[in-house]
C-alpha cells in the first residue's frame, strides 16, 4: 500500500494497522527508511495522542480527519534517559488517523493538505 499527494506518491511502503494491540506496538523496536510509513486509524474522531516508548528514532506525526486531511503535524523526539524527551504527543485538532513516518518527511506535507491510501 502507499501514500499520495496530488497523484504523487510522497510514501511508497504504507503500513495500515487498526488493531488496538497493533497501535500499542506501533513502531517499537523499528526503525523506517524515508519511503516507508505507519498508518493507524482510530475508531472516531478525537484528539488521539501518540508517544514514542521503545521507539529507536524521531518521527514525523501527521494527523488526518475522516478524509485525509493533515490537521496538525509534529516532529517527534524518540525518549530517552533524560525526563524532557518523556513527551506524548497530542494534536491541536481532532484526528482518526495518525501517520507516522520518517522525520526527513516532516517537510513535505503541510497542515490542510489532504492525502489518499
Amino acid at each position: 500500500m502507499y501514500l499520495e499527494k496530488d497523484g504523487r506518491k510522497i510514501i511508497e511502503d504504507l503500513e495500515c494497522v487498526d488493531g488496538i494491540f497493533k497501535k500499542i506496538k506501533g513502531l517499537m523496536f523499528r526503525e523506517l527508511d524515508e519511503g516507508e510509513g505507519l498508518l493507524m486509524e482510530f475508531p472516531y474522531e478525537a484528539r488521539w495522542s501518540i508517544w514514542m516508548l521503545f521507539v529507536p528514532q524521531d518521527l514525523s506525526l501527521f494527523f488526518l480527519d475522516n478524509e485525509g486531511k493533515v490537521v496538525d503535524k509534529k516532529l517527534a523526539e524518540k525518549m530517552g534517559l533524560n525526563p524532557a524527551t518523556w513527551k506524548i504527543y497530542k494534536p491541536e485538532k481532532k484526528c482518526k488517523y495518525v501517520l507516522e513516518c520518517n522525520p526527513e518527511r516532516f517537510k513535505d506535507l503541510k497542515t490542510g493538505e489532504k492525502l489518499r491510501w
